[in-house]
């Protein structure tokens, strides 16, 4: 189980660095230069507004694996916290029971526009960008996520620590 959870954890790190470090500075760049060229020279990108979009999309899908390894999603921890260990445990079951249907439908929609996008051929309208792209990330992250839900769901159910709690009730106990 360490295994798979490191190899987890590997890969959402590194998409997360690539958001952070690559993606997030590259949207800043573009934006000032931008502004720049619009305010001050009154000639702006015209395609700035659609790639700013597009990897915004990819900061999300590129990010939301490593919140998740992290636990990091908004819950009420002041009242989950002050449960019963058991009921606790309930929660959880739920909340990935919850997660897992929700990413399963995102997935399923996102592989059917991917196969659309992809068949068609459609790019944006100034990047050129293939549309299915951001379809396959958003399914790639949607994979991602219900691997790791499934084992955090059976290590919910079997009482393994390290993917059925988060840090700050860990550090709590």
């Amino acid at each position: 189980m360490e295994k798979i959870e490191n190899i987890f954890r590997w890969l959402s790190e590194s998409l997360d660095k690539i958001a952070a470090l690559i993606v997030l500075p590259g949207i800043s760049i573009i934006v000032i230069v931008d502004v720049f060229r619009r305010y001050v020279m009154n000639d702006p990108w015209i395609w700035s507004l659609e790639f700013n979009e597009w990897m915004l999309l990819l900061i999300f899908a590129f990010a939301i694996p490593e919140c998740t390894r992290q636990n990091g999603h908004i819950r009420m921890e002041l009242l989950v916290g002050n449960l019963p260990r058991k009921l606790q445990d309930a929660f959880d079951v739920i909340y990935i029971c919850s997660a897992m249907w929700l990413f399963y439908l995102l997935g399923s929609h996102a592989w059917e526009e991917f196969l659309f996008d992809y068949e068609l051929n459609r790019i944006t309208e100034y990047v050129r960008l293939p549309i299915w792209g951001h379809h396959l990330a958003m399914f790639i992250m949607c994979v991602i996520l219900e691997i790791y839900y499934l084992l955090r769901l059976v290590c919910a159910l079997f009482g393994y620590e390290q993917f059925s709690r988060t840090d700050a009730l860990d550090m709590g106990e």
